[in-house]
């Protein structure tokens, strides 16, 4: 994600320019940190008057809502929502939907909803890990990074930004450990939705709601099937199914809509698999003609893999299994 993995670039940040006419003016050598410490000053003096405050390391605190709730820790998973501005406030990334559709950036295909920023596992930069110490669940916090606060928090990390940036975080829940969290969120969901059904395996639900024909599917048994994968709150992520993805606006057209054809492995057994734990894990609990959805833990689906709709995230598949070559796709 932007905060996490994504290097943000320019072609010529204003703080280098001002380092190139700062060698040609003073005999003393002086650092780029230095440069931009100046140019980050003189913003901060001309457009907040000079009012914001610094911290140690060199972050800015434009304004600061506390919050009630449990503060953050060097361990908490913080779920979020951000935006990411330039001095000129040019907006690099936003989660808000109400800012991307005003700034012209906002798409169907796009996650606009919370996400998951873990503390202390080095996917956060040091300077968003400083800011989010300093406010509570309820709380809010918009500030200036440093270029030199935007390596992770190990010895040789690198530099992820180019210049400095303006960073406005809203926190909306703070959990003490992300794995319990998504357990008790599914069993909410399974309750909900489902019954109250009980999970098959550890953070995994099946529910069957077209038996199929014939014996259970079996590892090495070569399968076609349909499918439609969602985040719990409905957003759906991907499909095979054209007439899906058209509905929830996700179509693209070098996309071939067809079923998807795997020979199913024992997930136990194999670290090699092209697709996510869960599908194969619901397919040897299926049969052929067997339609059925399982919403699953992150550890059945992309664990800490950073995708469009952030990491550590449950999910709810819907699965066909083909039996035939004409079968009905509709979800």
């Amino acid at each position: 994600m932007i905060l996490m993995k994504r290097l943000f670039k320019q072609s010529l940040s204003i703080f280098v320019i001002l380092s190139l006419f700062s060698s040609c003016a003073r005999e003393e050598s002086e650092s780029t940190d230095d440069v931009e410490q100046r140019y980050i000053e003189s913003h901060v003096k001309v457009i907040y008057k000079d009012t914001l405050t610094k911290t140690s390391s060199g972050l800015y605190i434009i304004n600061l809502k506390e919050g009630t709730g449990p503060a953050v820790t060097d361990t908490s998973g913080v779920y979020v929502r951000y935006s990411v501005m330039d001095f000129r406030n040019n907006y690099s990334a936003t989660t808000y939907d109400s800012i991307a559709k005003i700034i012209g950036t906002y798409s169907d295909t796009t996650y606009f909803g919370p996400r998951l920023f873990q503390m202390g596992d080095y996917s956060l930069m040091r300077g968003v890990e400083e800011a989010l110490k300093l406010v509570k669940q309820g709380g809010r916090i918009k500030f200036i990074i440093p270029t030199w606060l935007s390596n992770y928090n190990y010895k040789g990390s690198a530099y992820l930004l180019s210049s400095p940036y303006v960073y406005d975080i809203e926190v909306l829940r703070v959990v003490p450990s992300v794995a319990k969290f998504q357990i008790d969120t599914l069993e909410a969901y399974s309750e909900k939705y489902y019954g109250g059904i009980d999970s098959i395996a550890y953070g995994f639900y099946h529910k069957s709601l077209e038996e199929g024909i014939g014996d259970t599917l079996a590892v090495d048994e070569y399968v076609s099937f349909w499918y439609v994968a969602r985040l719990l709150d409905g957003f759906v992520v991907d499909t095979n199914i054209e007439d899906t993805a058209r509905k929830y606006r996700i179509y693209n057209s070098s996309v071939s809509y067809t079923a998807l054809n795997h020979t199913i492995v024992d997930i136990d057994k194999t670290t090699d698999n092209e697709l996510v734990p869960a599908i194969d894990k619901a397919l040897l609990n299926m049969k052929h003609g067997g339609v059925s959805v399982v919403f699953f833990s992150s550890s059945w689906g992309y664990g800490s893999s950073s995708k469009g709709f952030g990491r550590y995230q449950p999910m709810v598949f819907w699965i066909k299994v083909v039996s035939d070559g004409n079968d009905d796709s509709d979800d």
